[in-house]
């Protein structure tokens, strides 16, 4: 029994419903009352199986179901080509495989693509040393050239309870880890960002492209409270 040919078209972050017709090789409708479409979605190259769900029978009297693929659904497969089939079961189980054209061809290409929304990256926890005394400085971060992003905005989300200071953030466009940091500019034009001694949860904005990016923080001679967590995204 054919059913669409032609390439669907489905995005990472949104839910998407796919709409077929099932009609006979005489390109009339097939009457799927009293049946099961489940629907298969594959990897073209391995065949492995990425997704498998029932397909609902929208005008089941006229051959019309609809598959139901969600975000969550494509939240780890890669963007690119992949198979889709489909399989109608009778009352009694025996299965019957759809065809995308009368040459019992029995996939058709699905394409996801990730564009919809922009990609998620974890914010990476810094780590900081005590590598000048008074001075606390973190890891260096990869930045956004080495990942060939063309995003140039960077933020750091700063955790403290009382902590009196001052956090600076620094650049480097080196190959290596520890060379020629400079100063980075905050979005509203300020090299430093100073705690007073609240507990405070704070995010700051800068932007620029760098290959490392690192984050320092310098207590105040009276200060006893505590940096709690930094976290750093771009």
């Amino acid at each position: 029994m054919p059913f669409n040919t032609t390439r669907k078209t489905v995005y990472k972050g949104v839910d998407t419903r796919l709409g077929f017709d099932v009609k006979n090789q005489d390109r009339k409708p097939v009457s799927l009352l009293n049946k099961t479409v489940m629907v298969n979605l594959m990897q073209v190259r391995r065949g492995e199986m990425i997704l498998q769900r029932r397909a609902e029978l929208v005008k089941p009297e006229v051959g019309f179901c609809e598959l139901s693929i969600f975000g969550y659904d494509l939240t780890d497969v890669e963007p690119g080509i992949y198979q889709l089939s489909a399989q109608v079961y009778d009352n009694d189980g025996m299965a019957t495989a759809l065809y995308t054209d009368n040459n019992r061809s029995a996939t058709i290409e699905v394409e996801i693509l990730d564009g919809t929304f922009p990609t998620f990256f974890e914010s990476t926890p810094l780590v900081f040393t005590e590598d000048t005394p008074g001075v606390w400085t973190s890891q260096a971060i990869k930045g956004n050239l080495q990942r060939n992003d063309s995003s140039v905005l960077h933020t750091i989300q700063i955790a403290t309870t009382g902590f009196k200071g001052s956090f600076t953030a620094q650049g480097s466009l080196e190959y290596n880890t520890r060379g020629n940091f400079s100063p980075i500019r905050f979005i509203d034009s300020t090299l430093i960002v100073p705690f007073d001694g609240t507990n405070d949860i704070q995010g700051w904005n800068f932007k620029g492209s760098y290959r490392w990016v690192r984050i320092q923080y310098t207590p105040a001679v009276n200060n006893t409270g505590t940096v709690d967590r930094v976290l750093y995204r771009s």
